[in-house]
């Protein structure tokens, strides 16, 4: 069976990924731009046949104005099965970095979610068979076609799923307002699965009872929880954070040297990196001090004219 999808970066990764094959791409007449050019260019090395429409008749197929000027004819969204993320992992040298969502209804979380996965290098992500949105037209547009590039799973029972985790020597962790651990207090340089709940209702009983640990995103404000989407997107950067520089946890109470002025502990655990090396000072003629005959450093040889501003260097 085949669908529609629309939207230049959509149409231009499914193209581009070749996970799914493409019937048909329909271009809008007059419209041109670069996107637009490229999708032509892969639909033709690909063979893939081009139809040039009017706009009316492309809102009418897309049921949208939202089309962009491209539509393209493809093929079910193929989902993958576990074992395989299992597999990614593997074939990566690397320890296991999956994404576990529990019940995400809205279409535009779950495709944002699928966008910032596969940016912070996800091996894959599992949604549940019901009660759930599914990949779609809708969703692979919110992602801007990341959806085509993440390997996804279906599952009848998250809870089997998280057992299967564990069995596979996964740890398996769950965000929840409640939670005693800060989300970047946690080691997630070891195979991990992340679970983010519903946007109304957060983790279900059963599949929080089921972690191995809850992490929480401190909050300062009035506001009580995050769009599901922008929680996801911070504690898998964390994640990315910590494997990309090899940091591990932050400290909880790091030295105040590090930090800069006005800042806080709180404020700067999103660091994308090691502090920045000691600047020595500029280069250049040193500036002279002259001593009249009247200065006396007889009185304290060890400590000639100036200040210890500049980190103990003598000016």
């Amino acid at each position: 069976m085949s669908e529609k999808i629309y939207g230049r970066k959509p149409v231009l990764e499914t193209i581009r990924s070749g996970k799914r094959s493409v019937e048909r791409v329909y271009l809008m007449q007059g419209s041109r731009d670069e996107v637009l050019n490229q999708i032509e260019a892969h639909a033709k090395a690909k063979g893939i046949p081009i139809n040039l429409e009017t706009r009316h008749r492309m809102d009418t197929m897309a049921a949208t104005e939202k089309h962009q000027g491209v539509i393209a004819v493809v093929e079910n969204f193929q989902y993958s099965d576990l074992q395989d993320l299992l597999d990614i992992s593997k074939q990566k040298n690397e320890p296991a970095f999956i994404l576990l969502l529990d019940e995400i209804e809205d279409p535009h979380n779950l495709g944002a979610i699928l966008r910032s996965a596969e940016a912070a290098g996800v091996h894959g992500v599992v949604i549940p068979k019901h009660r759930a949105a599914e990949v779609n037209a809708t969703v692979i547009k919110a992602s801007a076609g990341a959806a085509d590039h993440v390997a996804t799973v279906k599952v009848t029972n998250m809870n089997e799923t998280i057992k299967r985790l564990k069995d596979a020597n996964i740890w398996v962790v769950g965000t929840d307002d409640e939670a005693d651990k800060n989300f970047f207090d946690y080691d997630f340089r070891q195979s991990v699965a992340l679970i983010i709940g519903n946007e109304g209702q957060g983790l279900r009983r059963l599949v929080k009872e089921n972690c191995d640990e809850l992490v929480k995103i401190p909050m300062a404000g009035k506001m009580s929880s995050l769009n599901a989407s922008v929680a996801a997107g911070l504690v898998l950067f964390e994640v990315t954070r910590q494997r990309s520089w090899g940091l591990g946890p932050a400290t909880k109470e790091p030295p105040l040297s590090s930090y800069g002025v006005g800042l806080s502990p709180e404020k700067d655990f999103f660091r994308s990196g090691p502090d920045p090396a000691p600047q020595a000072p500029g280069e250049g003629t040193p500036q002279r001090f002259d001593i009249s005959p009247s200065d006396n450093l007889e009185d304290n040889p060890a400590d000639p004219p100036g200040s210890n501003k500049g980190g103990g260097f003598k000016w």
